[in-house]
């Protein structure tokens, strides 16, 4: 009875119009208080570092910060050269297998652009880092980190490797974790 009353005094209250707000908005609270949470913005992504990127450590320091990293990460080492004029290191990984499988598409799509003329089987994806490090001064180092992707594809006329353009995601990854080691932290992100 009481329920009764309410609604009749609620709707005596209200005009015809607000009415029809007015249960809109009710239902609209109990659809959402039943699913959940309500989120009208997502956390945004922070800005790429700039790369190159000026490190607060000398060549060799980085040299050897890059070294473990890589090492950490089970990326092997092809190439190391050092110009003993111009003091630039340059430190080339060996291709890395990245991925293999299903998902290869989507994990190729999230690292570089892929070519929308083409459709592609893909199955593998593989990449090859070189980092550049120059002494900016006696303290500090300029540091670049760079990537060259290919991706697997399998076609009927054959299979090959196909270069792929980055889209810069990993070479921040890693220069965020070459930072974080060079200022003595951990770098948690340490995977593949």
């Amino acid at each position: 009875m009481q329920l009764h009353m309410q609604s009749h005094v609620t709707n005596r209250l209200l005009k015809p119009g607000m009415r029809v707000f007015a249960v809109a908005a009710m239902t609209g609270i109990a659809f959402f208080s039943a699913t959940g949470q309500i989120q009208l913005d997502r956390p945004k992504a922070p800005k790429p570092l700039p790369n190159p990127s000026i490190l607060g450590a000398g060549r060799d320091d980085v040299k050897a910060v890059v070294k473990q990293m890589l090492e950490t990460r089970e990326i092997p080492l092809d190439k190391e050269d050092c110009n003993s004029k111009s003091g630039d290191c340059t430190l080339v990984s060996k291709p890395v297998i990245f991925i293999k499988g299903i998902t290869t598409r989507s994990q190729l799509e999230h690292y570089c652009n892929a070519p929308a003329a083409q459709v592609r089987n893909w199955s593998r994806g593989r990449y090859v880092l070189r980092i550049e490090i120059s002494p900016a001064s006696p303290k500090t180092s300029q540091v670049g980190v760079y990537a060259k992707f290919e991706g697997f594809s399998d076609t009927g006329a054959g299979s090959e490797w196909v270069s792929l353009t980055s889209k810069g995601v990993l070479e921040d990854t890693i220069m965020r974790c070459i930072e974080e080691r060079v200022r003595g932290g951990d770098c948690k992100s340490d995977e593949k």
